[in-house]
């Protein structure tokens, strides 16, 4: 099963164990969100293996519900570096009218473990009992809850559905 870190926060983050980096990527900058492309049977493979590794899996709508926090607080919390997520792009390739070949990139497929939402819902619930109980709040506490509760904007989750290393790469059309 999967090796857990403790946060300062209390949540816990998983650690991605050796064997499986060399299956899910390198995470994109600053972040805890592992790429990976490939073909549908790759994709498969490489689900299968995180599950293994990780455990349980939830897409960011299942990773809001079940850590009773907005889509857009899960968002938030992704772009920080504060949660995991794994994604994959299924890739293909068309020919162009002249002649040359553009490659093809589905959407990312999103996958976050929940343990990590486990572990966000309960350090949550410790935020609110703690202000339910009339007890002071620290600022980390109002950052923690002001997180939970992320705003909701257009495109707020583009920046999982496209890969950042293809911006600069000509060539690739993204297709759903």
């Amino acid at each position: 099963m999967c090796i857990v870190s403790e946060m300062e926060t209390a949540s816990s983050l998983i650690e991605t164990p050796k064997p499986l980096l060399s299956l899910v990527g390198e995470p994109d900058d600053g972040t805890r969100i592992f790429r990976r492309e490939g073909t549908h049977e790759e994709m498969a493979e490489w689900f299968d293996a995180i599950c293994e590794h990780v455990g349980p899996t939830v897409s960011p709508g299942g990773a809001a519900n079940y850590a009773a926090v907005t889509r857009p607080g899960v968002y938030k919390r992704l772009r920080a570096g504060t949660m995991t997520a794994f994604c994959f792009h299924i890739i293909g390739k068309t020919k162009t009218l002249f002649g040359g070949t553009k490659k093809l990139k589905e959407l990312a497929i999103v996958y976050i473990p929940v343990s990590e939402c486990q572990a966000w819902r309960k350090e949550l619930e410790q935020r609110v009992a703690k202000l339910k109980e009339g007890k002071p709040i620290t600022p980390e506490d109002e950052v923690a809850l002001d997180e939970a509760d992320g705003e909701h904007t257009d495109g707020m989750h583009e920046f999982l559905n496209r890969d950042p290393k293809d911006k600069k790469k000509k060539g690739i059309r993204y297709i759903q």
